[in-house]
């Protein structure tokens, strides 16, 4: 099934995994799009004891998955430089976005956290830490961390034997799925969840308040699981 949608995805100039499943995704649903490469910063190297997500630098250079699938691929030198001819932008990796981008052309994000109650970084272990429901929100973005207009919020399912890892997988999933079907939601913006009470964005989470959400982790799944 082909889409008429002009589409572009944005990525990391630099090997990706959440891009690579992105592409097949969007591929296997029909979609042509243009691949464009934004400068990627490495993180510095810290101590962690929960991997709530797989190792990103896993995958192939997107240029390359350009190349093999024949999509248009480019680069820009900062990220206010990304085009605006398209109907959507899709988001598979990037900081914060310019003004000048998502003021100009609808810049659609999924977010692994139920915003606005858990946003920005580390979203899975704050919202255990935290004892809210786990979920992912597609979104419309604006110059707001994580707060644009939500377009679908999926909750994870959490079950009585699920490790920190079991649980971690089920949930980056749902945001790659999410993510690729998102012009499914994209033209009928869902009202506000009134459960989910604003919080502002958080930072890493600080290796001591990891060694916490581990201690928590068996309360957490009494008080979430599936009956």
């Amino acid at each position: 099934m082909a889409f008429a949608v002009r589409l572009g995805v944005i990525t990391y100039d630099a090997p990706h995994l959440k891009t690579e499943q992105v592409v097949l995704g969007l591929l296997a649903r029909g979609y042509r799009f243009d691949l464009w490469a934004i400068p990627f910063q490495a993180r510095p190297a810290r101590q962690t004891l929960i991997q709530h997500r797989p190792a990103m630098d896993d995958a192939p250079h997107p240029e390359a998955l350009a190349q093999h699938y024949a999509l248009a691929f480019d680069r820009v030198a900062d990220s206010r430089h990304l085009p605006t001819g398209y109907d959507v932008l899709l988001i598979a990796g990037a900081g914060l976005l310019p003004a000048e981008v998502v003021t100009k052309v609808r810049t659609i994000n999924c977010h692994p956290g139920l915003a606005p109650a858990v946003r920005g970084l580390d979203a899975f272990k704050w919202a255990i830490y935290d004892g809210q429901p786990l979920g992912v929100t597609l979104h419309q973005v604006d110059v707001e961390v994580d707060r644009g207009m939500p377009l679908a919020l999926l909750r994870t399912p959490v079950f009585p034997d699920d490790s920190l890892e079991r649980l971690a997988r089920r949930h980056y999933q749902a945001e790659i799925g999410l993510l690729v079907d998102f012009e499914r939601w994209s033209s009928r913006p869902m009202a506000p969840d009134a459960t989910l009470t604003g919080r502002p964005a958080r930072l890493r989470m600080p290796l001591a308040i990891e060694r916490e959400v581990l201690e928590r982790f068996d309360a957490y799944k009494a008080n979430h699981a599936i009956s």
